[in-house]
């Protein structure tokens, strides 16, 4: 389906640079991975809703309750209206281009900040599942056995994960280094829509394993 096209005589909509989730219930209508997958659809572009199940290649019948509890919780607004065959069809998009929870929220001196701690990774964790696995059936990404030099390094799955022993100054130059990698990638050239998009998801925290130095714990692809 083609990409929509603006209104020429109407003022795009400009979205925030950040929207902060504030509230476990609207954590809970983010953290869900359909509406994760919704939210990063119409960040990119305005969209309805039957052109947004066109990508997701759903039944536009199964997005609407997502689509009315994404905006009645300010994550997404109607930026357009028109009337196609006598029936109003909106124009979604994003509230902002960022969205981040409110540290608050993970206070574990309370049965409501453990809980908003427990929504925000299974919707991230569950997200990032489901995207590989549609990927997979999808063959844009390649999890088959055969490790041979032949294997396009571009279709991996990359996974490692680490336990590293630093000290504080080492983890704020770490973090620094990782920033401005992402960074140099994502802002080198401007977003082409026919290039291949990839999923990254970093995770650096204090750990209380006590397993030991540098061991390489899971590794797939690397």
């Amino acid at each position: 389906m083609a990409e929509p096209k603006p209104d020429p005589n109407q003022r795009p909509y400009k979205p925030e640079t950040e929207f902060i989730v504030n509230d476990l219930e609207t954590l809970r209508v983010l953290a869900d991975p359909l509406r994760l997958q919704i939210v990063e659809l119409i960040t990119q572009a305005p969209r309805t809703v039957k052109q947004v199940a066109a990508v997701l290649n759903m039944p536009p019948t199964k997005l609407y309750y997502h689509i009315k509890q994404l905006e009645e919780h300010a994550l997404i607004r109607v930026v357009d209206t028109r009337i196609v065959s006598g029936i109003i069809e909106k124009q979604y998009q994003a509230t902002a281009n960022h969205y981040r929870v409110n540290r608050e929220l993970f206070s574990l001196t309370s049965h409501a900040g453990k809980e908003s701690l427990n929504v925000m990774l299974t919707g991230l964790f569950d997200d990032t599942r489901e995207d590989i696995q549609a990927s997979v059936e999808a063959e844009v990404l390649d999890v088959s056995p055969d490790d041979s030099d032949d294997k396009p390094p571009h279709r991996r799955l990359f996974i490692t994960r680490h336990v590293l022993r630093l000290q504080p100054s080492q983890v704020e130059e770490f973090q620094d280094k990782l920033r401005h990698l992402v960074r140099e990638y994502a802002e080198a050239l401007p977003p082409d829509m026919d290039d291949p998009a990839y999923s990254l998801l970093v995770l650096l925290y204090p750990s209380a394993a006590t397993i030991p130095l540098g061991d390489d714990i899971l590794r797939a692809n690397p």
